[in-house]
């Protein structure tokens, strides 16, 4: 995916800017005032994702020029400064609403939960295999086995296609459809998500993409450059979005959180001083 066939201005950048600026706020204040509740499990580990997104949001509103999130002596207009976390955005995005649906029954919770269980616990057995760690590694496996047996006895587990019983089994997967599937349950143009998503992967690496057509005092160089500011304004057009629908979502979840959203003036912990609690 090129910008080069939509070009935008310090205009658009500015109007992104402030609109991604208001969605963060109210993202923020929504995680802050529903945090640390005692609720059905899908809509606890629902909130935590959540969470993880505003993280993600904070830095990467904090990373760009203009900003009234950091205070810097200088601009730096390069895309792999931002492209990290709104890659994550786009992964907590679909996390969050597989999560956040309400499961049929408590075996498919269950389901869902030893999925990501033996996803998580497969990785850490990799981890540790690298740094040769043996006896962590033997806890671990010890771990991964009670997951597999436990996901054998469910009812709803035997109850999916052989060919994604295996696949699941491997811990490879952190959820049970793919990432195409669920895009398309949500209603979302496959190939446009997928383009993105791979160019911002481009500038989370250091690939050729990120540095073939890099330019003397231009573009890939922090200097502002046309492609750079596309690329950002682009991102900051489609993070705002993401946010914003998972923000209603978990309204949705807990629907007393409506009343702190307030655009640029709702309040948080952590974020700018006139976004503080306990800043007046």
């Amino acid at each position: 995916m090129e910008t080069e066939s939509v070009s935008y201005n310090m205009d658009d950048f500015h109007i992104a800017l402030s609109t991604f600026d208001k969605a963060v706020c109210e993202a923020c204040a929504v995680s802050n005032f529903t945090g640390s509740r005692y609720v059905v499990h899908y809509k606890g580990y629902s909130s935590n994702i959540f969470t993880r997104m505003c993280l993600h949001s904070q830095a990467l509103i904090s990373a760009l020029p203009k900003t009234r999130w950091a205070k810097r002596d200088y601009e730096c207009w390069e895309f792999s400064l931002i492209a990290p976390h709104v890659r994550a955005l786009m992964e907590g995005y679909l996390l969050f609403f597989y999560l956040s649906e309400a499961p049929i029954s408590e075996d498919e919770w269950y389901v869902k939960l030893n999925v990501m269980h033996l996803n998580d616990c497969t990785r850490r057995i990799r981890l540790h295999q690298n740094i040769r760690s043996t006896e962590d590694e033997a806890g671990f496996r010890e771990q991964q086995t009670k997951l597999k047996e436990r996901l054998k006895g469910s009812g709803f587990f035997h109850g999916l296609p052989s060919k994604l019983q295996k696949k699941l089994l491997k811990g490879n997967a952190l959820m049970i459809p793919s990432r195409d599937e669920l895009l398309e349950k949500l209603g979302l143009d496959i190939g446009e998500f997928n383009a993105f998503y791979d160019l911002v992967s481009n500038f989370t690496h250091i690939l050729p993409i990120s540095y073939y057509r890099s330019e003397a005092n231009g573009r890939g160089t922090g200097v502002q450059n046309r492609t750079d500011l596309s690329y950002i304004v682009l991102s900051l057009i489609k993070a705002a979005h993401w946010l914003n629908i998972s923000t209603d979502k978990m309204v949705e979840l807990f629907p007393d959180a409506n009343k702190v959203r307030k655009g640029k003036k709702s309040k948080f912990t952590l974020g700018p001083k006139e976004n503080t609690k306990n800043h007046k």
